[in-house]
């Protein structure tokens, strides 16, 4: 009975000890709109899409509860904090924490933190030392740096012991994978990798598990996992073995990561990875159907994954826009008959001699060129309106062609379409860029076959657009 009793209050404690409540009670000063963001764990981790956006009340407070063990970190309005059971007041001014009731200090100094991408960083230190005896010291260094304040503000009982010991878990994990890139960004420039810098990228993999859930935490540390497993040992290795890697398409290529991933690592990590992947890559909206497959794999193996929900809508976008494309060309989509001829900026605007033309200069790669397409709607109304004509230039290679009509279609970019050979694209350039480049997407008006604006407003600026077009009609 006592062996019964005893196992039955076990259980009691480990309930109460993984199932505790935390209480947020955050308050906005000067804030620019009524909300708040917060970025919630799913499974114990971060995933990035698992937001929730909650309205302030009249008093511009919100109050938010969730379930965590220890310690749970969470990102409000893109600041970092770290929440222990209980109710923590949090305040904001401008959307900048300020204030806490718990682990003040050790939070306001944490979102101080360096949080430079990790790769330029390890950069930076081989800068400084290119033997491994050296880049260990001073990661070391830096880390206990780094620990100090932090140390100190524990001595004073300013932040808890759960706080703190998080904190070293998230400096480490920091030193682990400054350690991993190094090797990595001396292979990217190009330099051979030596015997010293080779073991101590054996040694970080080997060392150190990476199937610690709570490190995934820290904010690089997909992209580690996934320099891991397709530059290590899908490319390193092999090279080093003297095996010549075949050339993959971009199919062949996501599904040797999947697998990757899959064959390396274990329980809820490898399920955070996975879904992670999945969701970069989807993100990208290029709209590949290997990227449904391999949904549908994880679905499989994941039929209660938490982070589904995220990723299904995703996963339907690709299914319509692959029924969408399968239609013809609407009458208003105009592809210029040997589009492939235009060499010249020039030799492209003459096309359009006493008319008004707003140029998009896009590509299928492009992220925030595909956002601004939710604007066209009334972009194009507003031109036709106008009588003012369209034209959109894609800088995507040969290889991408099908790709670019496939687009056309489904964003429905009503107007005229190029895509530039090698010589417009160098003179687009050479006409627009800063040391033979420039980011888009960009945006031009031409008047009667002459450029006048070479960097006009977006879509998105609708009645300032508007405003600037007008002025050329």
């Amino acid at each position: 009975m006592k062996k019964i009793i005893l196992s039955i209050l076990l259980i009691t404690g480990a309930i109460i000890s993984f199932a505790q409540e935390a209480r947020l009670n955050i308050k906005s000063l000067n804030t620019k709109n009524n909300k708040v963001i917060i970025q919630i764990p799913v499974d114990d981790t971060w995933f990035y899409p698992a937001k929730q956006e909650i309205k302030f009340g009249n008093d511009s407070t919100v109050n938010y509860s969730l379930k965590i063990n220890k310690l749970a970190w969470l990102r409000i309005n893109n600041n970092t904090v770290l929440i222990e059971p209980g109710t923590t007041h949090l305040v904001f001014d401008n959307g900048i924490l300020v204030q806490s009731d718990k682990n003040k200090k050790g939070m306001l100094l944490f979102n101080k933190r360096n949080s430079e991408f990790y790769q330029y960083r390890a950069g930076n230190y081989y800068k400084k030392d290119s033997t491994a005896a050296g880049l260990y010291q001073l990661l070391e260094n830096d880390k206990n740096e780094a620990l100090k304040p932090y140390a100190e503000l524990f001595s004073k009982q300013e932040i808890s012991v759960n706080f703190y010991s998080e904190i070293k878990r998230y400096f480490s994990t920091e030193q682990i994978i400054l350690q991993a890139a190094i090797p990595m960004i001396v292979l990217s420039t190009k330099q051979k990798i030596n015997s010293d810098l080779d073991k101590m990228w054996a040694d970080t993999y080997e060392k150190y598990s990476m199937n610690n859930l709570q490190d995934a935490f820290y904010p690089d540390f997909y992209y580690h996992a996934k320099y891991y497993v397709n530059t290590y040992l899908n490319y390193y290795i092999p090279l080093k073995k003297g095996i010549k890697l075949p050339k993959k398409d971009e199919d062949t290529g996501f599904k040797i990561i999947y697998k990757a991933f899959e064959d390396n690592f274990t329980g809820k990590m490898k399920e955070f990875l996975l879904a992670t992947f999945l969701y970069e890559e989807m993100l990208q909206a290029s709209y590949q159907e290997v990227l449904v497959d391999l949904f549908n794999s994880f679905k499989k193996s994941y039929p209660k994954s938490n982070f589904t929900p995220y990723l299904q809508p995703m996963a339907n976008e690709i299914i319509a826009y692959h029924n969408k494309v399968k239609n013809d060309f609407e009458p208003e989509q105009k592809i210029l008959a040997n589009y492939d001829k235009f060499n010249s900026l020039d030799s492209l605007i003459g096309q359009f001699k006493d008319k008004t033309v707003f140029v998009d200069i896009w590509a299928t790669w492009c992220g925030p060129c595909k956002q601004e397409f939710e604007y066209s709607k009334d972009l194009e109304k507003f031109l036709k309106a106008k009588q003012v004509d369209m034209l959109f230039i894609s800088i995507d290679k040969d290889d991408a062609a099908q790709q670019w009509k496939e687009m056309i279609k489904y964003y429905k970019l009503s107007g005229n379409h190029v895509r530039t050979n090698q010589a417009l694209k160098k003179d687009l350039s050479d006409k627009l860029g800063k040391s033979g480049s420039f980011g888009i997407p960009r945006y031009l008006i031409i008047k009667n076959g002459k450029l006048v604006v070479d960097n006009a407003l977006r879509p998105s600026d609708k009645e300032k657009l508007h405003a600037q077009i007008s002025k050329y009609l």
